[in-house]
């Protein structure tokens, strides 16, 4: 289980001699230090969650006791500063939910056949860059999205919302279906934004089916399909099941994407075709800008609400996680999507990829690291190179062969009928279209922001700043957006690094009993967080409580929040992959136990490590709600992330503040940023990953 310690223990002293006093001494005291300083850090994060919860409860009391208003059923205007002051959450909480029960519906079978197309039927090596594809997908920022999704989707969804309501306007949920700006397009967006996660971790799970289960249903006569009937996708059930459920966490809560492209209003929407409807974290973030004393309270007790269900979200899908099994039974089979999860009969596939594919998911799915419980096997998962060639020429014919042939019916073979083939032909067709279908917006969005990015993009945008451009003046740049996303996300790193590895070594090194249980229960839980729950929090505890400034290093502290879960969780399954034996080899050389985790296990896992940092930076440079909350935007330049009130510029901002504009001249800027915010990321995960091929282990 995670938390417990490796198996390797320091060897008794030689026979007929005693140590050295002064020696074991300064050995007990080196490891009461480092272990006291790891579980130092372990506390440090209970108490964060802790205090998270605690401010913003505390913030939100205010607010909700000054109210008027019946705060789950009203229906008027977002009033909290009148007086007297007016709110609702009731009706954002139901936007929240139907948007993402949309964003669910049409996600969740798409991925699933993109995980089934990738694991079953695409050649091996077309498995693996198809895999990078719905990885580069998760990768692409909320931002990017929501812009696409203002500028391209939407004017196309009127038409296709027109021909939705003429099919099924006799339904009354998809009435009047004449206008782009719904609940329907704001689900179809984050559909596209959950889809990679559920897609990455179902493709884990579908990885792990047994082999001998796969050539056993073939062995019967199975076609391709009916062998994935009976065997992977029951075998998947719990996995699967937990992926959407994460999947639907991160749909709760999305903040710009859906602010983008909603027409907000406060009521209980039941026409998904019509304008309006709200979410609690798009509220958050369009109102915070005209925002008081009691109007902060009242968005701060929406974040509660938002956190709450966020956090019962992330606790069902682990008890999914933990009581799931295919079919219902547990019997021979593992705990699927183990969450920090050790077991001395377990490994995890053999390369740092696993950190690599796990945080370039966005985080959520860096809880799917899967184990393969020895002797059993991944069909096509985790085989040597020998038996990767021997596959390759003679496995994949047999199971071919199986598929076509049949079964054995009294020592002859006989074939599927023509139904049962055609029946498996149109399912594996079905599940090419998905993943086509998957990779379309992708697709659309590199086209639309290559295209439209490269007219302002040239050396004065990447030296100026917007500071005295108008909008419809050719000209200025990105250059105080660019060292404002650097420096955050650089200060965000600083902090988040050391924490995190430390949390990171108690569960492997060091942990057990019930602090390591809560430790990973909560590491799991701000995996889900929403970045607008960690903009809330610095909001509430570091500028009001503390009264402190809104500046560059308040962006960079809810950064960190965002960063800490994907620095444990990926620096936890580096230091898993340490073979014992580097331990016990330590240990019987008579070296300290603190002295081998610093100086043996952590530089050997350092190359895992530093590719899960690298995508955590990655994915916190293209944050947005946070910034806008505790950082605010300026066109200038300031390059001290610690002055003042004077705010500071990232690149999302610029996007976020710059997309509205009618002219032409501030449109190219536009798309200029989000395509120098795509450069800058997608580098950063080509980085990672070639660190994660260059130091995986059996590289020829």
């Amino acid at each position: 289980m995670s938390g417990t310690a490796p198996t390797a223990t320091r060897p008794t002293p030689r026979p007929g001699g005693a140590s050295s006093p002064a020696l074991d001494s300064g050995t007990r005291r080196g490891d009461a230090v480092f272990s006291g300083t790891v579980r130092g850090a372990a506390i440090l994060l209970l108490l964060l969650m802790a205090t998270i919860a605690a401010f913003l409860v505390y913030r939100a009391s205010d607010a909700l006791s000054a109210n008027h208003a019946n705060v789950v059923t009203y229906t008027g205007q977002w009033a909290p500063d009148d007086s007297p002051p007016k709110f609702g959450i009731g009706t954002l909480a139901w936007g929240t939910l139907v948007t993402s029960l949309i964003a669910i519906i049409i996600a969740a079978p798409v991925a699933v056949g993109v995980a089934l197309f990738i694991t079953q039927y695409a050649p091996r090596r077309l498995a693996q860059v198809l895999g990078y594809i719905v990885d580069l997908l998760a990768a692409v920022p909320s931002i990017i999205y929501g812009l696409w999704g203002i500028l391209f989707l939407v004017p196309h969804m009127q038409g296709a919302s027109q021909t939705v309501s003429d099919v099924l306007g006799w339904i009354p949920l998809f009435e009047s279906g004449v206008f782009g700006r719904s609940v329907f397009t704001a689900g179809v967006i984050l559909s596209i934004m959950i889809l990679p996660i559920i897609a990455a971790i179902s493709r884990e799970v579908f990885l792990q089916t047994p082999r001998e289960q796969v050539e056993a249903a073939y062995a019967l006569g199975s076609t391709r399909w009916e062998m994935i009937k009976l065997a992977v996708l029951p075998y998947g059930r719990s996995g699967v099941g937990s992926a959407i459920v994460l999947g639907f966490g991160r749909a709760l809560g999305e903040t710009v994407a859906v602010a983008m492209v909603l027409s907000p209003s406060y009521i209980f929407v039941t026409k998904l075709l019509q304008p309006g409807g709200n979410t609690i974290a798009a509220n958050i973030a369009l109102q915070f800008g005209s925002a008081f004393t009691t109007g902060q309270g009242a968005l701060i007790a929406s974040g509660l609400v938002l956190f709450v269900v966020t956090f019962a979200v992330n606790w069902l899908a682990r008890r999914i996680t933990r009581h799931g099994g295919a079919g219902g039974e547990r019997r021979g089979l593992l705990a699927l999507l183990r969450i920090g999860g050790r077991d001395e009969s377990t490994h995890y596939e053999s390369s740092f990829d696993v950190a690599a594919t796990s945080a370039a998911t966005g985080g959520a799915a860096a809880t799917a690291i899967v184990p393969v419980q020895e002797d059993r096997g991944a069909f096509e998962a985790k085989d040597s190179v020998q038996e990767v060639a021997e596959d390759d020429a003679a496995g994949r014919a047999r199971s071919h062969r199986a598929s076509r042939v049949g079964a054995i019916s009294g020592g002859v073979l006989s074939a599927p009928s023509p139904q049962r083939r055609l029946r498996s032909s149109l399912a594996g067709g079905l599940t090419v279209a998905t993943f086509v279908l998957a990779v379309l917006p992708l697709l659309s969005i590199l086209w639309l922001v290559v295209s439209r990015g490269t007219h302002a993009l040239n050396l004065d945008f990447l030296t100026h700043s917007l500071r005295n451009v108008s909008e419809d003046q050719v000209g200025g740049g990105v250059y105080h957006a660019v060292i404002g996303t650097l420096e955050q996300a650089g200060l965000a790193t600083l902090m988040a690094v050391p924490i995190g590895l430390l949390v990171a070594v108690y569960l492997v090194e060091y942990g057990r009993g019930a602090l390591a249980r809560a430790v990973t229960f909560f590491v799991d839980v701000m995996m889900g967080l929403p970045s607008i729950v960690a903009g809330l929090f610095i909001l509430s505890m570091w500028i009001i409580g503390l009264g402190q400034k809104a500046n560059g290093f308040a962006g960079a502290l809810a950064l960190a929040i965002l960063m800490l879960p994907i620095v444990i969780r990926s620096s936890e399954e580096m230091l898993k992959l340490v073979p014992d034996s580097l331990r016990e080899a330590s240990y019987a050389l008579g070296v300290p136990k603190w002295r081998t985790i610093t100086k043996i296990v952590i530089p050997t896992s350092l190359p895992g490590i530093i590719t899960g940092v690298m995508l955590g930076v990655a994915r916190v440079m293209g944050e947005t709600a946070p910034i806008l909350l505790v950082v605010g935007y300026i066109s200038n330049i300031n390059p001290n992330p610690f002055s003042g009130d004077e705010g500071q510029a990232t690149l999302p901002t610029v996007i976020y503040n710059t997309y509205t504009s009618a002219q032409k001249a501030s449109n190219d800027r536009t798309w200029s940023a989000a395509l120098l915010l795509i450069i800058i990321i997608m580098l950063l995960n080509v980085i990672a990953r070639l660190i994660a091929w260059w130091k995986k282990p059996g590289r020829a």
